[in-house]
């Protein structure tokens, strides 16, 4: 029988609150900011709280960013069990409608700019690009089990590192080319997604 999950405490819903209001207006002062000029009493200030206050829940800036990064491995683990979940039959038709979904509703934008401005850490700070790398492995990882066990094409990680670089470039053309033609990208991509996530005789070629 599956076990219900405990609910939280009053003590421990402020807590998750607490840490949602910082870690979103660190997102945002990194994004606007840059990551060395948001220093933390400037985080603090966005989020309505003493300096004092962020120290006790984040010892520093890389922590804060670990934090982020934890929190959308969370919300990407739940994405993946609802596809390890759909009939492997009508995997592929579904992964593409929902990341057609995504773009147009352009849901990922500001995580895009934060993804973009951590990138650029990574160069500097080897903390931040272990981070980084281990959430990038996460993802590959789950996308790469659903491709290969799930709809079970071959080449599997080399069809997951093509869809990652898909959506992280259409992310960087979005971000530079705000007034980008959203409608014919969504088309063209839907025939990537298609091509990548079909059987063909793409093992011949390399």
């Amino acid at each position: 029988m599956e076990q219900k999950p405990i609910p939280m405490t009053g003590a421990e819903k402020r807590r998750t609150a607490r840490i949602s209001q910082i870690l979103d207006a660190a997102a945002l002062c990194f994004v606007e900011m840059g990551f060395h000029r948001a220093g933390m009493a400037k985080i603090a200030a966005r989020a309505k709280m003493s300096p004092g206050h962020i120290y006790h829940y984040f010892e520093s800036k890389e922590a804060i960013i670990a934090a982020i990064v934890d929190r959308e491995s969370a919300k990407a683990a739940e994405r993946f069990a609802e596809l390890d979940a759909v009939d492997s039959n009508e995997l592929a038709s579904v992964m593409t409608e929902r990341a057609i979904q995504s773009i147009e509703e352009k849901t990922d934008i500001l995580q895009s700019a934060l993804n973009m401005e951590m990138l650029a850490e990574c160069q500097r700070n080897p903390e931040i690009a272990c981070i980084i790398q281990r959430h990038d492995k996460y993802i590959r990882d789950q996308l790469t089990h659903l491709i290969g066990n799930k709809i079970g094409l071959d080449l599997a990680e080399a069809r997951t590192d093509m869809m990652m670089v898909q959506f992280s470039g259409l992310a960087n053309r979005l971000l530079r080319n705000p007034d980008m033609d959203l409608s014919s990208m969504i088309a063209l991509m839907r025939q990537t997604m298609q091509s990548i996530l079909t059987p063909d005789t793409i093992g011949d070629h390399v």
